[in-house]
């Protein structure tokens, strides 16, 4: 397939997610094709401004990569470069879009900074409502995937460049005070994340102090709590997941949980429900690191095995597909797992769901069985029968005890 070929049926795939804008332009910014029916408005309030496509054009320049950028209104697209001989031929966008819900009253505060006729006005932004919202580890994943369309290249997340037009062109956010709060905030920080890179179990403190500093920062959300949270949260869960990576826990499982407790964040529509999920998030991180650095000294093919085991609790877990994942015979496996953890491998995977389902069990909206079903077991007496075993509790037990504390 050629190159258009190839984004075609990659925009054709992504429609069954999400309907994103497509664009492409010529080395002068001038457009040639796009998938928006009604072109101009768009083309005239974002792609149309000299200062929002010169810092594209002076990466085409100089890099490869694609360039993320983003303008105050919170919108934010994708330029990926198609070049031959080291020379752009053309510019593929994808986007704009939302990379978290903004409401009208945000929209219409910044659009009144601006002067525009009132017809021109009505038609932006109700252009602005139908644009998708897609979480940012979804919007990376589908920059990667055009980039490879384009040029054949595999590249991951930190190769992608970004720059925010908001910065030098909003006067949102003025800094001309300093805050000497964001000291304290930073402070609390440090030793949060040390926690998770030390996988030290005994990080309530940390957290309360974290969560105590933070509740003054000045996320500018115009007045919004909820919004103020999930963009809180999106923050916590990135930094969490590099702390995670520096106390040992592996890029993939890292990176995986991130996306899993990402898209649980997005979908909550209270701050209490988001709050309880950071909890749970960075108990997880905490406690896997923690088994990480005990397992310190056993071998890479059980490693793999166990951080397999960690990230497909909620599915079917089975020998023939663990000893597939590493390589080894069923049988060499089950000992050699034996042999360097000195427990049997169901073992592990029951004393793993049990962990998985406590954390659960914080969350009074699940029943007992939702969370046997959701742990794959074969029914709720046997899921019961197992978390009494590691516990000394029942699952109902268990909750009556965490709520009251």
């Amino acid at each position: 397939m050629d190159i258009e070929e190839k984004i075609s049926f990659f925009l054709e795939l992504l429609s069954c997610s999400h309907k994103i804008l497509y664009w492409r332009f010529d080395q002068n910014f001038s457009l040639v094709n796009t998938t928006c029916v009604d072109e101009d408005t768009f083309a005239r309030a974002i792609f149309g401004q000299p200062e929002h496509y010169a810092g594209i054009l002076s990466h085409a320049r100089e890099k490869d990569t694609p360039f993320v950028s983003s303008i105050p209104l919170g919108v934010e697209w994708v330029s990926v470069f198609e070049k031959e001989d080291h020379e752009l031929r053309y510019i593929h966008v994808l986007g704009p879009l939302f990379l978290s819900e903004i409401s009208i009253k945000n929209i219409e505060a910044l659009l009144n900074k601006r002067y525009m006729p009132p017809k021109y006005r009505r038609k932006l932004t109700a252009q602005l409502f139908s644009l998708p919202v897609v979480s940012p580890s979804r919007f990376f994943s589908y920059s990667q995937m055009l980039h490879y369309c384009v040029t054949g290249e595999k590249i991951t997340f930190v190769d992608i460049q970004h720059d925010s037009l908001g910065a030098n062109n909003s006067n949102l956010h003025e800094p001309n005070q300093l805050n000497d709060s964001h000291l304290g905030v930073y402070a609390a920080e440090l030793e949060l994340f040390k926690m998770i890179e030390e996988g030290n179990l005994n990080y309530e403190k940390a957290l309360n102090n974290a969560v105590s500093a933070a509740s003054g920062g000045n996320i500018d959300t115009d007045g919004d709590p909820v919004r103020k949270s999930e963009v809180m949260a999106i923050t916590f869960i990135t930094l969490s997941v590099r702390a995670a990576i520096r106390g040992g826990l592996s890029p993939a499982t890292a990176y995986n949980l991130g996306d899993y407790y990402e898209s649980k964040a997005m979908l909550c529509n209270s701050i209490t429900d988001r709050t309880h999920i950071m909890h749970t998030m960075f108990h997880d991180f905490v406690t896997r690191v923690h088994n990480c650095r005990l397992r310190s000294g056993i071998s890479k093919p059980i490693q793999t095995c166990c951080d397999y085991i960690d990230m497909h609790l909620t599915g079917k877990l089975t020998l023939e597909t663990l000893a597939n994942v590493v390589g080894y015979t069923e049988y060499y496996l089950t000992r050699k797992f034996k042999k360097e953890l000195d427990i049997t491998i169901w073992d592990y995977i029951n004393k793993a769901k049990v962990e998985r389902a406590k954390s659960i069990l914080a969350n009074p909206t699940y029943t007992i069985q939702d969370i046997s079903d959701m742990l794959n077991y074969c029914s709720r007496s046997y899921f019961s029968e197992v978390f009494q075993k590691h516990t000394g509790f029942s699952p109902s037990d268990y909750r009556k005890k965490e709520l009251m504390m």
